[in-house]
């Protein structure tokens, strides 16, 4: 398993980072955005893969 993070995971770390300083052009004056929701949805995706590659390798070493 690789430990460095695909390039759109990095990218959208930095979305969220530079959305908890700075609001971006697509902003709401609500506070939601476009860009942020996608960015979350990138990083909970390769969370989500992250650890099932984890419970696999796991099962992988029980047998």
């Amino acid at each position: 398993m690789s430990s460095d993070p695909p390039f759109a995971v990095l990218m959208a770390g930095y979305v969220v980072d530079f959305h908890h300083r700075n609001a971006c052009s697509r902003c709401r004056p609500d506070g939601s955005c476009a860009r942020l929701t996608d960015a979350g949805e990138t990083l909970r995706a390769w969370r989500e893969r992250r650890a099932q590659q984890a419970l696999r390798a796991r099962d992988r070493e029980r047998r």
